[in-house]
């Protein structure tokens, strides 16, 4: 059964691109600070790592990728506008179909953008995240023969293990059991879907809205009735 024709262009979830705030405002620019201070201080330590140069190399590219998220993150949010946001800017369309269409022909188009935009901005987080913790599990290898030292061993093992879910999160396939896609909760059944309560019953709020008028003319012809009788005590010669 196909869906009948959309007014506005939507993906899920509604919200996503919060996703690009995150990513691109908050954790691209951290990891992009900690991979150029790694670098600092393997260039300029005297005590290197074992396999300093290729960690070296890892994190500045992840740096680069980390960088590459921010622009194409900001790219994606300069698309974001909401239908709201554009029907306040643009008045008009509630009067004049052409401009309604010329909104809705922008907010289609600046959508898939906005997708366009937020999946490279994904990508460039997720390898740049891979080449971060490649870069950190290649400082944590000893430069010694086995057995390891139990805190690099253990350093080793976590950073795989994250390197790992890693793999897992950037892949089109996921586990559902640790990374999830879709859920099987239904919505409880509910008459017309809820929509008295979500939009409220008409005929309710009619009634509602007379019994206020009522009450409304009601202290207005108390408080008329007040005022002329107050008149009338003031005349002259009227009677106590």
């Amino acid at each position: 059964m196909s869906e009948p024709p959309r007014v506005w262009s939507r993906r899920r979830p509604i919200n996503y691109a919060k996703q690009a705030e995150m990513v691109g405002g908050i954790a691209a620019p951290l990891l992009a600070g900690f991979s150029l201070t790694a670098i600092a201080q393997l260039v300029a330590g005297r005590d290197q790592p074992w396999l300093a140069g290729y960690a070296i190399a890892l994190f500045a590219l992840s740096a680069a990728l980390f960088l590459n998220t921010l622009q194409f993150s900001a790219s994606a949010l300069s698309y974001a506008a909401t239908p709201a946001e554009r029907l306040d800017y643009n008045p008009e369309a509630s009067s004049d179909t052409e401009i309604l269409g010329v909104v809705r022909k922008r907010q289609w188009e600046e959508m898939d953008l906005r997708t366009r935009y937020l999946k490279r901005a994904r990508f460039c987080y997720g390898a740049g995240l891979f080449a971060f913790l490649a870069g950190l599990g290649l400082i944590v290898v000893p430069h010694q023969s086995w057995p390891w030292p139990v805190g690099r061993l253990a350093g080793v093992i976590v950073i795989g293990l994250a390197l790992l879910l890693e793999v897992l999160w950037i892949s089109p396939v996921r586990p559902e059991r640790l990374l999830p896609k879709e859920s099987k909760v239904a919505a409880p059944p509910m008459p017309n879907e809820g929509a008295d309560k979500v939009f409220g019953d008409p005929a309710r709020d009619q009634v509602v809205s007379d019994l206020r008028r009522c009450v409304e003319l009601l202290e207005q012809i108390t408080a008329r009735a007040g005022t002329l009788q107050q008149t009338g005590d003031g005349r002259p010669g009227a009677v106590g």
